[in-house]
């Protein structure tokens, strides 16, 4: 299956992106955005002439609010399936998954005053999934080209999307914010992280798309690489 059998659209939200992977007649949704964020995702799909029903699957890169908190509401409004990593389950059923520590000082000083201040903030209404990964799934069950990859570290049921035309949809395992590292702010667990990195490094991507900030090249990536795993690693 060539890489135009399928297009990849971008669907902003608040603060963060969520990412259609569609052709006619059917799609997938990496990611949904904060409670609430059905209304602009459905809005987009009827731009690109595409129906509710037509979502088969909702794939969440991990279980934070601004990640899956519509995943409930979609799943009523579309019939579709939903996707996480089996250790962020019962997080997800929960409505609530903690704020991983901050790799950075700016960002460990972040978790300090959020997890004091935040905690309503970060809770979403549950939903139940219907797909559990533990290391990989293929797409092609779907009939997309493509695999969910997990890549622990940002939260240790972290995942990303990778598809035949080397696209990887990155969740928060890299972040594409202008003049900010690639390099996640916030990590449950560092050491996976740095290893779910040096992963990456070996697959063949050419475009990264993070949830927070734009997409970037392999280059770009590449860029950071020696520099991220002596300070990380």
């Amino acid at each position: 299956m060539s890489e135009a059998s399928y297009k990849v659209h971008r669907i902003g939200l608040v603060n963060v992106s969520s990412f259609l992977i569609y052709r006619p007649g059917e799609a997938i949704l990496v990611d949904c955005g904060n409670s609430g964020s059905e209304v602009k995702i459905l809005e987009v799909f009827k731009k690109l002439g595409l129906e509710p029903v037509m979502l088969k699957l909702l794939v969440l890169t991990h279980s934070h609010f601004d990640h899956a908190g519509s995943a409930g509401r979609l799943k009523e409004l579309t019939g579709c399936q939903v996707m996480v990593h089996r250790s962020e389950a019962a997080r997800l059923k929960k409505g609530y998954s903690p704020i991983p520590s901050g790799t950075r000082w700016k960002a460990k000083l972040l978790v300090t005053l959020g997890r004091i201040i935040a905690r309503r903030l970060m809770k979403y209404p549950g939903a139940d999934p219907d797909l559990l990964v533990d290391d990989l799934f293929d797409l092609e069950s779907y009939g997309f080209p493509g695999r969910v990859i997990h890549a622990p570290g940002h939260t240790f049921g972290s995942m990303f999307v990778l598809m035949e035309g080397g696209e990887l949809i990155a969740g928060d395992t890299l972040f594409g914010v202008e003049n900010k590292q690639h390099f996640p702010p916030f990590a449950e667990d560092l050491p996976a992280l740095v290893r779910s990195w040096k992963y990456i490094h070996d697959l063949p991507v050419k475009t990264f798309y993070p949830a927070h900030g734009r997409h970037f090249s392999k280059e770009s990536f590449l860029a950071e690489y020696e520099s991220a795993m002596k300070r990380y690693g």
